[in-house]
């Protein structure tokens, strides 16, 4: 029996899965900020004079990038760092036209102001139906969805920005009014659709609630390990989502129980995993909104992604129980997520089966054949004499 969770995660040694998937986000960090001032100062520029207001957009981070569940991709260029930007403006933006025009020019503005710096700087451009895209490098890339909120709301942003541009760095970010706005009143522009409700604070306070107040940094590290999997295995491409594995961790620890939860990362990951299979083959509801499901893998390709948890689940379960020599224990860990998984077998322990007071199967049964291989002899009776009884 081995224990493999310095393999995964260890506070005391420094080389470990976990540190090997920290990605190197400095890169990622500077272009938004140019991103940010880029995209104010062209509705400084240019918007009043196309849209008959001057308006300073607001800018808030969200999926995996704040929910530090981000990973070094796995595969670059097919895998790639995203960090999602979220722009946002008053609704009264774009005046006297119908809302999907309203949108569409929108994504106009942006796509071109993005344009412009994208080839100042060298980078990439992709449109997509619920954002715009900037590919900073072979590896990463910065996606900026278009959000409208009612004017009043738009400024009360203002006027906390204002009050927070007093405080500190760190404690004005958290005063940037994520709790300020009525979640039936966010609007994220599509390409196709028009407007679509769509709140992104819900899944953010979802998660950071789940973390901060229930399971602790424990749930954090396992999405990490689903989603680090995930991208090594190439089922990103089934649709099998990041957001879906983090609540598929999630609704485990509730099935498991917190009180039940194993403290050492391998047997915790391995109890997670054998529950996953039999979400991800139905409806895996949204934490944040239970009307929404979150389980966007085609129908058709869910048993697909079911047996590849399932042959997962065996394999950490052969590590877990069975295995008892530390080289094994690596290749088997290195053959499941790949060989980000250090070749540290000094990081694994490994204890001996647990005895049992009776000979093991395998000795039994060669003790009979040892036995039942013997040429059959002919004994005496022995002379026991006379009795009586009574």
């Amino acid at each position: 029996m081995a224990n493999a969770s310095k393999l995964l995660h260890s506070e005391s040694e420094p080389e470990n899965y976990l540190v090997n998937l920290k990605p190197e986000d400095s890169r990622i960090r500077e272009a938004r900020t140019k991103i940010r001032a880029h995209l104010r100062e062209a509705f400084e520029a240019s918007s009043e004079a196309l849209f008959g207001r001057r308006v300073r957009p607001r800018f808030f981070t969200q999926g995996s990038f704040a929910y530090k569940t981000l990973n070094d991709p796995a595969h670059p260029p097919g895998q790639q760092m995203d960090l999602d930007d979220g722009c946002y403006l008053p609704l009264s933006f774009v005046r006297g036209t119908r809302p999907s025009t309203a949108a569409e020019k929108f994504f106009e503005f942006v796509d071109a102001a993005l344009d412009d710096l994208a080839e100042r700087e060298d980078w990439g451009r992709e449109s997509k139906p619920t954002c715009c895209r900037v590919v900073i490098a072979h590896d990463s890339h910065v996606d900026i969805p278009l959000y409208a909120i009612p004017d009043d709301q738009f400024r009360l942003l203002e006027d906390r920005r204002s009050r927070a541009a007093k405080a500190s760095a760190d404690s004005a970010e958290k005063k940037k009014s994520w709790d300020d706005l009525p979640s039936d009143e966010v609007l994220l522009a599509h390409r196709d659709e028009g407007w679509k409700e769509s709140d992104p604070r819900k899944i953010h306070k979802w998660f950071t609630d789940a973390v901060e107040n229930l399971y602790g940094e424990r749930l954090r590290r396992d999405s990490r390990y689903l989603k680090a999997w995930r991208d090594h295995e190439l089922l990103d491409r089934l649709k099998v989502s990041s957001i879906l594995l983090m609540a598929c961790a999630w609704q485990a620890y509730g099935e498991i129980g917190w009180r039940e939860l194993p403290a050492r990362e391998d047997e915790r990951l391995l109890r997670v995993v054998e529950l996953v299979p039999g979400y991800v083959r139905g409806t895996v509801s949204n934490p944040a909104c239970a009307d929404e499901d979150l389980n966007r893998i085609p129908k058709q390709r869910r048993e697909e992604v079911a047996k590849a948890f399932e042959d997962l689940a065996t394999l950490l379960r052969q590590v877990v129980d069975e295995c008892e020599d530390a080289h094994e224990t690596v290749r088997l860990l290195r053959r499941a997520f790949g060989k980000r998984v250090p070749d540290r077998p000094d990081l694994v322990s490994v204890a001996p089966a647990p005895a049992t007071g009776l000979a093991s199967p395998a000795v039994i049964s060669a003790a009979a054949a040892t036995v039942t291989a013997q040429p059959k002899r002919v004994v005496a009776a022995p002379d026991v004499g006379r009795s009586r009884s009574g």
